[in-house]
């Protein structure tokens, strides 16, 4: 197989990687979060008959809103310990598969370079300014205050059967929000964590690769921001940097570089 195309088969992998995180860290969410919005659906169904909250439903609702900052708290940890976890592993399979890729393409005897990277610290590194961290818990603020503010209006006997009826579907729909944006973070940073590893790799290769070629994925959900740049090639300067886009250039983007190489006879001169 060639670069390009060992490189394709590993960003399939890669996609493949992504949902299975994804259905882990939601089975995590769906784990802390089952009860509420179990009951909460309770609520919905009941204000649907015109009748408010029974007295059982009334106290579970007040305990609900006492313990709903805990419960956010404990979700938040574990979905970071997640996604933690699989931007590590996201990240050591990267260069491993591009040190390895990279070598297979390379003249008989000459190997490519594994860069010394702290890995710890490329996952930690911000996307637009904002770390990963950060944007989950920014998602989880609207979800918690939006469930607080219906379970207050449903136990609260002044209130409109019409308002705490909305309140209580806004509450539930901010929930599948929260959930999906999520989805999409867990989906940016395992891209941006593997292209962040590749470049290390790019660069600490860089006596042997001449540049790197722009990939989209070229499929219905590609953007007009990433498909004009399909197939482009940047130049490495002498320090392996080169003047592409930074990838992953918005949420939920899926290009990355591949590597091209110096010919045989160049490589054998700078590495011999």
């Amino acid at each position: 197989m060639s670069l390009v195309a060992d490189t394709l088969a590993h960003r399939r992998w890669l996609i493949g990687y992504e949902n299975s995180a994804i259905r882990e860290i939601m089975a995590v969410y769906s784990k802390r979060t089952r009860r509420i919005v179990e009951r909460l659906q309770s609520i919905e169904r009941q204000l649907a008959t015109g009748a408010p909250l029974t007295p059982a439903q009334a106290a579970q609702a007040g305990r609900d809103r006492v313990r709903l900052r805990r419960l956010y708290e404990r979700l938040s940890v574990d979905v970071r310990a997640t996604l933690q976890t699989r931007l590590q592993t996201a990240a050591s399979t990267e260069i491993r598969t591009s040190v390895r890729n990279l070598s297979a393409g390379l003249p008989r005897g000459i190997t490519a370079r594994s860069p010394s990277v702290d890995i710890r610290t490329l996952i930690q590194n911000p996307t637009a300014g904002q770390l990963w961290a950060a944007r989950l818990d920014a998602s989880a603020a609207p979800t918690l205050r939006t469930i607080d503010a219906a379970l207050a209006i449903s136990i609260d006997r002044g209130a409109s059967i019409p308002d705490a009826t909305r309140l209580v579907a806004a509450a539930l729909d901010k929930v599948g929000q929260h959930r999906r944006s999520i989805a999409r973070i867990v989906r940016t940073e395992i891209q941006r964590v593997s292209n962040e590893a590749a470049q290390a790799t790019y660069r600490e290769n860089r006596d042997v690769i001449r540049s790197v070629r722009y990939l989209a994925t070229l499929d219905s959900r590609v953007c007009e921001i990433c498909r004009p740049l399909h197939r482009i090639t940047y130049d490495l300067d002498v320090d392996g940097q080169h003047r592409g886009p930074t990838i992953p250039q918005h949420p939920n983007c899926r290009c990355f570089y591949a590597p091209v190489t110096f010919s045989v006879a160049e490589i054998i001169s700078r590495r011999g």
